[in-house]
């Protein structure tokens, strides 16, 4: 099966890059600042998906955490400086870049939608090494609603050019799956990710990007 695209959106977290030992490292650091155990790698995988509030909430309901609404915002700050420090442990899957650079030698228009913070999301790609590649970037505040509602993947292609049956999505969840869906586009999903998928919501389903380099 050979697909032609003039477009891919690429989700962040779990599909581009493994964060998980970021996610890991910095959450616990956030719960053993507040008097709480740390949470095991697995959980924290399966919070990840739905933006930074959505995630830091998750993991203070898993540890008991019961915050006035002072605490909370200085257990966020501290959730986003640990972060930030230990950025360094993200990871590009293979095939990532070369992937990347085959779209580009082809003209593809690439993109970039995350329901992280814009600016956080463009600080992680360019420690990656692949923040020139990507035309155009949606974040967590780039629009009204944020996926698994449509209108980030709208807006990439909106700022390309691309029509919505000539372009594919490509994430590691049902909240990719489904704006994904919305927003009438093929979507391609990366099993090695964070998240799952029910349902036969995905055009195409790979482990490796060099298989999804080989259709599209």
């Amino acid at each position: 099966m050979q697909l032609s695209y003039e477009a891919v959106i690429f989700d962040l977290d779990g599909t581009l890059v493994d964060s998980l030992p970021s996610f890991h490292q910095a959450a616990n650091a956030m719960l053993e600042g507040i008097g709480h155990k740390a949470v095991h790698a697995d959980e924290i995988k399966s919070f990840v998906g739905n933006g930074q509030e959505v995630f830091i909430a998750r993991c203070l309901v898993r540890a008991g955490a019961n915050l006035t609404a002072e605490q909370l915002v200085s257990t966020t700050s501290a959730f986003e400086k640990a972060y930030d420090a230990s950025q360094k442990l993200a990871k590009l899957y293979p095939g990532v870049e070369a992937l990347l650079q085959t779209l580009r030698d082809n003209d593809t228009r690439i993109g970039l939608c995350t329901n992280r913070p814009f600016d956080r999301a463009f600080s992680i790609v360019k420690a990656v090494g692949i923040s020139q590649f990507f035309d155009t970037v949606a974040g967590f505040e780039t629009t009204p609603s944020p996926k698994p509602e449509p209108s980030p993947i709208l807006y990439c292609l909106g700022a390309v050019g691309v029509r919505e049956s000539s372009a594919l999505f490509v994430g590691d969840s049902d909240v990719d799956a489904i704006a994904s869906q919305r927003a009438g586009v093929d979507f391609a999903y990366h099993r090695k990710g964070f998240g799952e998928l029910t349902g036969k919501r995905a055009k195409v389903q790979f482990d490796h990007f060099d298989e999804l380099a080989a259709l599209v």
